[in-house]
């Protein structure tokens, strides 16, 4: 993702594989791949392991797809990658109280990645208010930033940079109606060294493009794929992220 950014901000589809059949799945990724991307994530909060690793290969193998996915569940972490094209966000939910999601899951499947071709990328993964409760946010029971407070989120932010994690994604849970609060987004871009992916409620070009005015790195894309006219709206979202300028992490 760092090498993709120094050209301009990303749009990630996030494909959820218990929502989309193989066959849809193969159709989606060949209009992904008319778009020019060639990176998507692969996960939700209820996975099929057997699934996520049917779709994976289809990306990977037949289509040349970089992947990420999450450590939504043990099983996940048990599966096999492919060297240089297979990455995890080896997440924290930082502010969630079901400590699984803070820790558990990565204290319990660490060892399995030392041979398996994924690469664990470390994150912070914190939920926003967005005024709903969605299933990721329910399953972590995390406690929400407040959007009146993007002072919390850079405190949240900064403690995720000091403990060496690089990527941070701004969430609101699958299908919420509200975007990430762009004050947040500013703050965390002005005061932090962090990869900046604000998810949930991006269904616009509109929506894009004010993510990208405030200084995100990249965001995801989910839900709204699958649809004919999400489709369509992933591809104004590609033209709009070329717009904006690349950025060099070191």
């Amino acid at each position: 993702m760092y090498s993709l950014r120094e050209e301009h901000p990303l749009v990630i589809p996030q494909l959820d594989s218990k929502n989309i059949g193989a066959n849809n799945f193969y159709n989606i990724l060949k209009q992904i791949s008319g778009f020019g991307l060639n990176h998507i994530a692969i996960g939700s909060s209820l996975v099929s392991p057997e699934l996520l690793r049917q779709f994976l290969d289809i990306a990977v193998k037949d289509f040349g797809f970089s992947v990420v996915t999450y450590p939504t569940n043990s099983s996940v972490c048990y599966l096999k990658g492919t060297r240089n094209k297979t990455a995890i966000y080896w997440m924290s939910v930082l502010n969630a109280e079901n400590p699984f999601y803070l820790k558990d899951v990565l204290i319990m499947n660490s060892s399995s990645f030392m041979h398996n071709e994924f690469e664990p990328i470390p994150t912070a993964y914190v939920f926003d208010d967005r005024g709903e409760l969605k299933t990721s946010n329910w399953l972590s029971r995390a406690f929400p930033v407040p959007r009146d407070k993007p002072d919390v989120s850079l405190a949240v932010a900064l403690a995720a940079q000091y403990l060496g994690m690089r990527i941070y994604i701004m969430a609101g849970g699958s299908g919420c109606k509200l975007i990430p609060p762009v004050s947040h987004l500013d703050l965390l871009a002005k005061k932090t060294n962090l990869f900046l992916i604000p998810t949930s409620g991006i269904v616009t070009k509109s929506n894009a493009e004010t993510m990208f005015k405030h200084h995100a790195d990249a965001i995801h894309i989910g839900n709204l794929l699958e649809n004919a006219k999400g489709m369509k709206i992933l591809g104004k979202m590609v033209d709009v992220s070329k717009k904006y300028p690349g950025k060099h992490f070191l």
